[in-house]
């Protein structure tokens, strides 16, 4: 029988039916479950992508996932109940936000962490480029937890989300869960390239350019791109 690349890592597993708190694997490539609580540890299983999670034991101490040289991701591991054994996964992979489980083009599953959506605007304004006046669309829309502005100027796109009350791992997986193609049964998604103070720069991935995250403090995040066709 054939199976994917992804399902050869995957076990069933039993977690604490009793637990108050559920979480979601909001890494787009799943979570991984370790042997023991450590990142150089065996791995002996996965859990997809958009799973929910029910756990009781959690280690306090708190470490760092390595995503590139150019960011770490704290967090902590996560002890649960496998068929004969524990597991352990680390907690960046996860969020306790409500989620919306998107099907993108080419049958690419996504997550956004927005919350409800509470507003959305649609106007057009002027911008002058060279002395000339030329008509810009603009498209506004306002979540729970985040704020989507869009400019669409001769068939290209300006994109900035502000997101609210989000973690750094948080708005990392939110990034790629936006920009990431599905490409011949493959999931490519951008990587960081480099960072300079609290901006991560990431790699262009087809039309998709100058994709930043950018850091404002106190739980506030940006992301910012262009995209023209």
């Amino acid at each position: 029988m054939k199976t994917t690349a992804l399902a050869l890592f995957l076990i069933s597993f039993s977690l604490f039916p009793q637990s108050k708190e559920s979480y979601k694997v909001i890494n787009l490539l799943g979570a991984t479950i370790y042997s023991a609580p450590a990142f150089d540890a065996p791995i002996v299983g996965r859990i997809d992508f958009g799973e929910i999670l029910y756990f009781e034991e959690v280690l306090e101490k708190v470490s760092k996932k390595r995503i590139s040289p150019h960011l770490e991701l704290n967090g902590y591991w996560i002890e649960i109940r496998l068929d004969f054994s524990s597991g352990y996964i680390f907690s960046s992979d996860l969020s306790t936000k409500p989620t919306e489980l998107i099907i993108e083009h080419n049958d690419l599953r996504t997550v956004n962490l927005f919350g409800k959506e509470l507003e959305k605007k649609e106007y057009t304004e002027q911008t002058v480029i060279d002395g000339k006046s030329y008509p810009v669309k603009k498209r506004v829309t306002a979540y729970e937890f985040a704020l989507i502005d869009e400019t669409i100027f001769d068939g290209c796109f300006d994109w900035e989300y502000t997101l609210e009350g989000f973690t750094l791992s948080e708005a990392y997986h939110q990034l790629i869960n936006l920009h990431s193609r599905k490409n011949n049964n493959q999931i490519e998604i951008p990587s960081i390239i480099s960072r300079e103070g609290n901006v991560w720069n990431f790699s262009d991935l087809d039309a998709i350019q100058e994709l930043k995250l950018h850091d404002l403090g106190g739980g506030k995040f940006k992301i910012t791109l262009y995209s023209c066709t």
